[in-house]
């Protein structure tokens, strides 16, 4: 006997709430134990895992039809997926990455994902004039889910989160099968003693891939130690002890890029070593000045600016674990974060320079990168923009008359940080305010010579570019105004060759970034990602999605009837997924920047998106499909085109004002894209349009080719573009659905 309708909602509900949660902390422990670009894989798993799923219920049901005509085989399903979550994390916990178990990598999540598109399939296909209802608890499950998977991570730490994510399925597959509530209920209570006790036992520690310089400095260090882990939404933070001098603790941002505690009694005098370092030396040319120091980490920037003499430091650090472990040390690293003449603001580094009217002698970023996910819908390669045009525009006009922007970064980073500053001031502006200078120590693996990058609000005086060549003997000069500077700089900033031909006869990507595109650490020609990441994403995600492409239509089409019709369906929901995927990717990136916050990314925007779709769905049935796929197309096109001026006008508003502005950008998009595909799903199924299961799978595999490609035309032509091809396919998706889906 079916079951009823409320109980097949809470059942897609909880099946889409723990796959959102699964997905989102798989991202992150990619992200912690891989590589930061691989957790763009966790994403497209799970896309080409539901299509799967459908291909395969699609597959049987041409010949085993009795076999999925049942809600007990739902149940088995959904049971199965449950517990082989708990198995893929045993995985990624037996075999710690290494690159050439990237496959496996690929394969252990595909599995349980595939479980829940075949379950989720079959109830869509038996209960097909309900698929309105049941997509609207899909999408709520989705969004309930986005939302609880930050407390999720904060709370019990990614491992953990993974376990909990199981007993949502245990759950729904009790709701299922009667056979089956006695082994989903111990299977729900052994998941949760699991979460809750992982702390404690570790069974279900991921161990960083050697790739990490966690993992190689200390298998370097025997003495080497963990003392404190803390996960969020968007980085996992371990601190580690036991280092050879002179540090205190490291603290690990996703086991790689890492930041310094050092020992300090508080007293001024005691940090001379720290005055007469390297990083302090552009504190030199404003004494007693009042310091800005964004992303300080462990805090080594900021006693570096106390020590060169700083009057006053505001240091604005966009991850609160990172501010509650320097705390943890206490008296033992000077009160560092605690001290009168150090102010700490929990903020994004554009969005506190938004909404300040302060000017600074010295803003200071040091290495501010976490190379770490954004785990806000799976566009994983983006840095952030903190080193975009416009963010330079706001640190300079937030410099005092004789202030100096300072970064701190590798001498890799030269040709872009000019190229920035030529694209803000102009070619002989740059000239006179731009020093660059590098190291002079001999390179080491994980830490090979720094450059200081800087650049002034007024131009340099000469006794200050002879002070700077000639005595700062800790550094080598590289460009220094009224100085030969080296090829190309010479020269770019000498106006005799143009930013664009600077860019173009680069064997790199050193143009400046700018908002719309700001892949800052995209280097690598022809696509900005290194190469083996690029022809990972074609060889094991796009290429292999394509030929799936192929198979859908090859073996779609019932037989016997015309072929116009199922042509036009398959368009439809090609476009739809393709769609849907590169709409929401560049909205979420355009509303990253608004709130400044990866967290009220994921909670707040993703949330909104995915339960106005669920609404969407609800009133599908009323709701012309022609119409919906048309108002999304002409209001996501202009929301693509106004976004990237709007929003840099609106970020000196309060944090409450931006919510509800990103809301109301995005729940009317949600609402419009969360009719097309419930709308259509109800109409197949009969004469030339396939069953319901196929198109769910064809939909997932389409998304999954979306994802790819957004992130490779964000990357070479920026999100509005890829906003506008998002809203193109929905444009297509109207007019394929005249005459077939109404």
């Amino acid at each position: 006997m079916p079951a009823a309708l409320p109980r097949l909602r809470a059942v897609v509900f909880l099946v889409t709430l723990s796959g959102i949660v699964f997905e989102i902390c798989l991202t992150r422990i990619y992200s912690a134990t891989i590589w930061y670009h691989f957790a763009f894989l966790a994403i497209s798993v799970a896309l080409l895992g539901w299509g799967l799923g459908g291909l395969a219920v699609h597959l049987v049901r041409l010949h085993w039809a009795r076999w999925t005509q049942s809600e007990e085989t739902a149940g088995l399903l959904t049971l199965l997926y449950a517990a082989t979550i708990p198995l893929c994390l045993w995985i990624l916990v037996r075999f710690p990455f290494q690159i050439e178990r990237l496959p496996l990598y690929f394969i252990a999540p595909l599995v349980p994902f595939f479980l829940a598109g075949m379950a989720l399939s079959t109830i869509f296909d038996l209960h097909r004039p309900d698929a309105g209802s049941l997509y609207f608890a899909d999408l709520l499950g989705a969004s309930l889910g986005a939302l609880g998977v930050t407390v999720l991570l904060q709370a019990l730490g990614g491992e953990a989160s993974v376990l909990v994510a199981a007993i949502a399925p245990m759950c729904a597959a009790a709701l299922l099968s009667r056979r089956l509530r006695l082994v989903a209920g111990a299977g729900a209570v052994l998941l949760a003693v699991a979460a809750l006790s992982n702390a404690s036992t570790e069974l279900f520690r991921v161990t960083p891939g050697t790739i990490k310089a966690m993992r190689r400095q200390m298998e370097a260090s025997p003495g080497a130690r963990v003392t404190q882990t803390g996960w969020n939404a968007y980085s996992r933070i371990d601190a580690v002890e036991g280092l050879p001098p002179p540090f205190l603790a490291r603290f690990y941002i996703d086991s790689d890029a890492w930041t310094s505690l050092l020992p300090w009694d508080g007293r001024i005098e005691s940090a001379r070593e720290m005055a007469e370092s390297y990083r302090a030396l552009p504190f030199r040319l404003t004494p007693g000045g009042e310091t800005l120091v964004i992303g300080p980490g462990g805090g080594a920037d900021v006693m570096a600016a106390l020590a060169a003499g700083s009057r006053k430091v505001t240091a604005v650090e966009l991850n609160p674990l990172m501010i509650r472990f320097v705390r943890h040390y206490g008296a033992r690293a000077g009160d560092l974060y605690d001290r009168p003449d150090v102010e700490v603001i929990q903020s994004e580094g554009r969005s506190f320079m938004s909404r300040t009217d302060r000017k600074f002698d010295v803003v200071f970023l040091g290495f501010v990168d976490s190379w770490a996910s954004v785990a806000s819908g799976g566009l994983s390669l983006s840095e952030n923009y903190l080193y975009t045009t416009e963010a330079f525009r706001a640190y300079y006009e937030h410099l005092t008359d004789d202030g100096v922007l300072v970064i701190l970064r590798w001498s890799t980073d030269v040709p872009r940080l000019v190229a920035n500053a030529v694209a803000l001031l102009g070619a002989e502006e740059a000239a006179q305010r731009v020093v660059a200078l590098v190291e002079k120590r001999g390179a080491q693996l994980d830490d090979p010579p720094q450059m200081l990058f800087m650049l002034r609000k007024r131009p340099f005086t000469a006794a200050e570019t002879t002070e700077i060549a000639d005595r700062w003997t800790l550094a080598v000069p590289m460009i220094v105004p009224g100085r030969p500077a080296p090829a190309p700089y010479d020269e770019l900033l000498g106006g005799r060759k143009t930013l664009s031909a600077y860019a173009a006869e680069s064997p790199r990507r050193v143009g400046p970034v700018f908002d719309d595109s700001p892949f800052y650490f995209a280097v690598e020609r022809p696509w900005g990602m290194p190469s083996r990441i690029a022809d990972g994403l074609f060889t094991w995600l796009l290429g292999p999605n394509l030929l799936l492409l192929v198979l859908f239509a090859a073996l779609g089409k019932p037989r016997g009837q015309p072929a116009r019709p199922y042509a036009a369906s398959i368009v439809y929901f090609a476009c739809l997924g393709f769609g849907f995927i590169a709409v929401e990717l560049a909205l979420l990136q355009h509303m990253t920047l608004l709130l400044g916050h990866p967290i009220f990314t994921l909670s707040v925007l993703l949330f909104t998106l995915l339960a106005a779709g669920g609404i969407g769905s609800a009133i599908s049935p009323r709701v012309p499909l022609r119409a919906a796929c048309l108002v999304v197309a002409v209001l996501g096109a202009i929301e693509a085109i106004a976004l990237p001026r709007l929003v840099p006008t609106l970020l000196p508003l309060s944090l409450p004002a931006r919510v509800a502005i990103a809301i109301s950008l995005i729940a009317p998009l949600g609402l419009a894209m969360g009719v097309p595909f419930p709308g259509a799903l109800r109409q197949t199924g009969r004469g030339a349009l396939a069953d319901p299961p196929f198109y769910w799978g064809f939909n997932g595999v389409m998304s999954v080719i979306g994802s790819v490609t957004t992130v490779f035309v964000a990357l070479t032509l920026g999100f509005q573009a890829a906003m506008l091809i998002g809203c193109l396919c929905y444009a297509l998706a109207a007019f394929a659905s005249r005459g077939t889906l109404t």
